[in-house]
């Protein structure tokens, strides 16, 4: 865990790292959800699929005092 000031509840306490996935800009219907997939794969083939799966997700930060979660997706690996 990682000491971080936290803006939410003005201190300097421990927060954890958590990772989510992110909401599917596809429908719900047979044909979103296969839009979906060939998406993915495509993807998976040209980046690579370690790089594919990040950008799937979200990584917050969750303070443990006031347990306030901060959008956290710094880095090359998540643009």
């Amino acid at each position: 865990m990682a000491v971080r000031y936290c803006s939410n509840c003005g201190k300097t306490c421990e927060h954890k790292e958590i990772i989510k996935q992110k909401p599917s800009p596809y429908g719900k219907s047979r044909k979103e959800q296969f839009k979906a997939f060939l998406s993915g794969f495509f993807s998976g083939v040209t980046v690579g699929a370690g790089l594919a799966s990040l950008e799937l997700v979200d990584r917050y930060e969750q303070c443990t005092h006031c347990h306030h979660m901060t959008l956290d997706n710094k880095g090359e690996e998540f643009k």
